[in-house]
């Protein structure tokens, strides 16, 4: 119990560090510079479209992403920035697994792309929990820290939470290293997920996901 009060406190903390890296506009895990996926890692052999659209951005208007579960323990996937014309790519592999029935979090480290301070690689590692309460209400906390390569010379604190409160609707909130970003998140059928998000907390958008399973695990 000790050690899951330390891990909410630390996400808090993580949520609440702003100003870490003042000379970023945005941090490591922005959702339009970097086209990462958040939350738990891809079942294996799945495969999830994404498109992410701003359209009163004034730098990025649009980011697409593929993704897939390779394996169980490590999903990679691949996208394009629109108006910067660039490719992101990105790797997440999971050597800790979550135990629902204790407090221990999973682990997730990942690599991939970012659009920002003079980089275009950002690693991170993030600790995740999720709390079941009942059929419509639960809760997933994650809390990190990110860098960029290969200068190693700036930390930037990640963290998120989501919550669900039915088994379509979801609430949500991140912070990148340096901005946040909250919105809604709506199921309407298994394999479609619908998102309206508000970029750095003043910029309108939405995103489309189709998860769709290709095999057996």
């Amino acid at each position: 119990m000790r050690i899951m009060k330390w891990f909410v406190f630390s996400s808090i903390l993580a949520m609440l560090a702003i100003g870490t890296s003042q000379a970023q506009e945005c941090g490591p895990s922005c959702p339009v510079c970097s086209g990462n996926t958040e939350g738990a890692l891809l079942a294996q052999n799945s495969l999830m479209i994404s498109g992410l659209a701003i359209p009163e951005s004034d730098d990025e208007k649009a980011v697409f992403n593929v993704r897939y579960g390779i394996f169980k323990w490590i999903d990679a996937g691949v996208g394009f920035a629109v108006e910067a014309e660039e490719l992101l790519w990105s790797v997440r592999v999971q050597p800790i697994t979550e135990k629902e029935s204790n407090w221990r979090p999973g682990i997730i480290a990942g690599i991939g792309s970012v659009q920002i301070g003079g980089s275009d690689q950002s690693g991170y590692c993030q600790a995740t929990k999720s709390w079941e309460f009942s059929e419509n209400f639960a809760l997933r906390l994650s809390g990190g820290i990110a860098t960029l390569l290969p200068d190693f010379d700036q930390a930037y604190f990640l963290a998120s939470a989501t919550t669900s409160i039915s088994e379509k609707y979801s609430i949500f909130a991140s912070y990148d290293g340096r901005s946040f970003h909250e919105g809604v998140s709506w199921i309407p059928v298994d394999w479609l997920t619908v998102s309206f998000l508000m970029v750095e907390s003043s910029t309108p958008a939405a995103s489309l996901a189709l998860n769709l399973p290709l095999g057996k695990e």
